[in-house]
């Protein structure tokens, strides 16, 4: 079981991959998006028998109107913070959910 957190805010209840199903509860970000808007982003990641906590500062991409708050997660301690109406596994999300990656179970 996978959990991250937004500034703080954070919830559990994440798959190892796909396109979420988490909840994070009460995160909050203005109406209006602002260069260089950020975020502190905290997960963890198993290795093992062996909980591994990460964290970074992490860009909030640019946003037309109000929404949820997304984290993407990818190889090499990469996230994306995207703002949307849309669910993570809607056609109109912003980061195109790909699918199960070839090397895990």
């Amino acid at each position: 079981m996978y959990s991250a957190s937004v500034d703080g805010a954070g919830g559990g209840n994440m798959a190892r991959w796909g396109a979420g199903g988490a909840d994070v509860c009460c995160a909050s970000i203005p109406r209006v998006w602002y260069s260089g808007m950020k975020v502190l982003v905290r997960w963890n990641m198993p290795e093992g028998r062996t909980d591994v906590i990460k964290e970074k500062m992490v860009e909030v991409e640019k946003y037309d109107e109000p929404g949820d708050i997304y984290m993407h997660f990818f190889p090499n301690d990469e996230v994306r913070v995207v703002v949307s109406n849309a669910g993570g596994g809607a056609k109109t999300h912003p980061i195109l959910h790909s699918g199960k990656p070839a090397n895990l179970p």
